[in-house]
């Protein structure tokens, strides 16, 4: 039976085959033009479907990530665009994140963002174009001994699922430490009841935070482990650690994702910068895709590496350094010097390269209520901009007598 349109609009299914071949931004924005429209985007099989058909886009964007105590702490999501050798921070946030716990952001694949708490006691994974998140069963593995914690986020193409990565062994290594260390590994699959599982323990400790690039996750080595690897990474789908072969670099390097391979960052030299790129993994094919003049760094804190971040950017590389920021077209071999619009004045905030965003459902059965929305929730920018930043009460110092409370509000970036 042929689908028609009625006269306040388009049939179920006409619209389901309309909106699933428009860009997200374009979905998104019809979300507000009736109710009907609305149910229909937000169904699990529309975004399901529009997620998959999505094309294949080379270039991650940029999100901006900054941090809030307001009554509670507040993570506000925001996209960074680039437009005339200029970073914009938009004014509008995607969603923001409120929680009484403190966060810090440990992955991001395809759309979906990976936090875990600072205790390390929790484990959340959201969307935050649809404002949809779950929270992960808590680890069974207690030691007495202080741990060091990791965590890696990415999916698994030969079951479909998401998994999350839980890295942890007893101490740092130390410089006089020339072995290997025991470093236990377990794995959780998003959407699937049960707990954590044990998986053989890593070949070597990681550094920093993992790169999601093919099916594996990538970590540097520990610097303070002498061995001629110096990347390990962790098979998805098989759920094994293997050591990653490449050419040979100094101990300065940083890895990143470009165009969907891992890359290494080489830095051993102050002036340049040369990139490697991992084309084919089966046959371990690296080749050296960038060389890039930097110039030499000037009054920098040689504790930590210069280099920030590396990310493609609407056909152009977006190199961030700790004394620069700049740009380099392949295509003209020019180089341009870059601001950055928008900076919030507070100085808690990171910048997620790798972020492309869909409007995939959450599926399965990890816990979405109850304990859930008591461990987080998302507000609207109206909402965060009206929510009281400081309280405090009148006290008459003779009589000690409370004689009001008074209210402090954040709006248009004013104290009220």
């Amino acid at each position: 039976m042929e689908a028609k349109t009625t006269a306040t609009g388009p049939s179920h299914d006409i619209l389901f085959c309309i909106l699933s071949r428009l860009p997200l931004k374009a979905v998104v924005r019809c979300c507000c033009v009736s109710k009907f429209w609305n149910h229909v985007i937000k169904s699990p099989e529309f975004r399901h479907l529009h997620s998959a058909q999505l094309p294949t886009d080379p270039d991650s964007k940029l999100l901006f990530l900054s941090r809030r105590m307001l009554r509670e702490n507040v993570i506000s999501i925001s996209p960074m665009n680039l437009a005339s050798y200029q970073l914009h921070i938009s004014d509008n946030s995607i969603s923001n994140l409120v929680s009484s716990l403190e966060w810090n952001l440990v992955g991001a694949c395809n759309g979906f963002l990976c936090f875990a708490s600072a205790d390390h006691d929790c484990v959340l994974i959201c969307n935050p174009i649809t404002k949809e998140f779950v929270t992960l069963p808590k680890s069974t593995r207690h030691s007495p001994l202080p741990l060091v914690t990791a965590y890696g986020f990415g999916f698994d193409s030969a079951s479909e699922k998401y998994k999350v990565v839980r890295l942890s062994y007893s101490k740092e290594p130390g410089e006089d430490d020339n072995v290997n260390q025991k470093v236990s590994a377990e794995v959780c699959t998003v959407g699937v009841t049960g707990s954590w599982r044990p998986v053989p323990d890593f070949l070597q400790p990681p550094y920093g935070l993992p790169v999601y690039a093919s099916g594996f996750l990538h970590w540097a080595v520990h610097p303070f482990f002498f061995g001629p690897a110096r990347i390990v990474s962790f098979d998805l789908g098989k759920e094994e650690s293997v050591i990653t072969h490449h050419p040979e670099f100094g101990l300065k390097f940083s890895i990143v994702e470009l165009g969907g391979c891992l890359s290494v960052v080489d830095l051993r030299k102050p002036t340049l910068i040369e990139i490697w790129v991992l084309k084919d993994r089966s046959s371990n094919n690296w080749e050296q895709e960038y060389i890039l003049p930097v110039g030499a760094p000037l009054g920098l804190d040689k504790r930590h590496s210069r280099l920030i971040t590396i990310s493609e950017l609407d056909g152009v590389l977006l190199i961030w350094l700790q004394d620069a920021i700049f740009t380099y077209d392949r295509r003209t071999l020019s180089r341009k010097k870059m601001r950055i619009q928008g900076l919030p004045s507070w100085l808690d905030w990171e910048i997620l390269c790798g972020y492309r965003p869909n409007l995939a459902p959450l599926r399965g059965d990890c816990e979405r209520s109850g304990k859930s929305t008591d461990v987080a929730y998302f507000k609207s920018d109206l909402e965060i901009c009206s929510q009281p930043a400081i309280s405090s009460q009148i006290v008459d110092r003779s009589s000690g007598k409370r004689d009001g409370i008074i209210s402090c509000f954040i709006k248009n970036q004013m104290l009220a």
